[in-house]
């Protein structure tokens, strides 16, 4: 039991949490029921479970994202997940059917991504709009439909948030697959990381970091563009390690490694967290 929990990796949910809060600062959510209900769904049980189905399918033998030594999957492990998802559905009803469908939604597309009969996550492109889409937009569009109303949507700024969302995942996806080659190599699967290569990850995530930036920009530039420089301001840390880490790597490959990805996923998800609780409190 306790190596099943160690796999559930509660703590990389709080990677996810800045989008929820994106998503929070439009709909200014009061604290009821169904405002608790979808934090825990999300982030005590949907994300734990998608992790631990994905390490029951993988086994890997190296470190993970958040465990520098994971155990050994058992069978526990996925009855566990399969019970988390069939409670985190059955909760959502109580929220509103259509939040039921973008939870059962999530799990599905989770489930299509780590099995290893379908194996999403072997084909670099599929696999990377898979997590794309459903870890960015696809939350934050579903915490309107549970706690809002879809008339948000007429408004610009949130779907330029919305795309942001997504922009911010495909920031760090690659960046987790970056030292991971060799293994993923071994259990047939190509990741994005290892088409573009070392150097193309890099710049890749670069890239998408940029174009998160111009939605961000979008999002606030003509009411709130003070938020827009609050931002860069508050992710400069991050930032700058990022560039740091990508010119030593670029000289000694053995700069991409378990460590220094954890720190560059922890420094920009918690930078990331603060800003949005920054943003909420004003």
């Amino acid at each position: 039991m306790k190596d099943t929990v160690k796999l559930l990796r509660f703590p990389f949910s709080i990677f996810l949490l800045p989008v929820s809060l994106f998503s929070f600062f439009y709909i200014h959510p009061a604290i009821t029921y169904q405002f608790i209900l979808v934090i825990a769904i999300w982030h005590l049980l949907v994300f734990p479970s998608s992790n631990g189905y994905n390490s029951y399918n993988d086994r890997d033998e190296g470190p993970i994202g958040g465990l520098a030594s994971p155990p050994k999957p058992t069978k526990l492990l996925l009855y566990v997940s399969t019970i988390m998802d069939s409670v985190a559905i059955a909760l959502s009803f109580l929220v509103n059917v259509y939040f039921a469908l973008f939870v059962a939604g999530y799990i599905i597309a989770s489930r299509l991504y780590s099995n290893r009969s379908i194996r999403l996550k072997k084909f670099p492109v599929i696999g990377f709009l898979v997590v794309f889409i459903f870890q960015g937009a696809w939350i934050f569009c579903a915490n309107i439909f549970a706690l809002s109303s879809t008339t948000l949507f007429s408004n610009p700024s949130v779907l330029f948030s919305a795309i942001a969302s997504s922009f911010f995942i495909a920031t760090i996806y690659p960046l987790t697959q970056i030292y991971q080659h060799e293994s993923d190599s071994k259990d047939g699967v190509k990741t994005l990381s290892m088409l573009l290569g070392i150097k193309g990850t890099f710049l890749f995530s670069a890239l998408m970091f940029t174009i998160a930036n111009i939605f961000v920009y979008l999002s606030f530039h003509k009411n709130e563009i003070n938020n827009f420089w609050l931002f860069n301001i508050i992710m400069l840390p991050s930032t700058v390690y990022f560039l740091l880490w990508a010119l030593h790597s670029f000289k000694n490959v053995a700069q991409v490694n378990f460590k220094n990805t954890m720190i560059m996923l922890v420094m920009s998800s918690l930078l990331n967290n603060l800003f949005f609780v920054i943003l909420l409190l004003k």
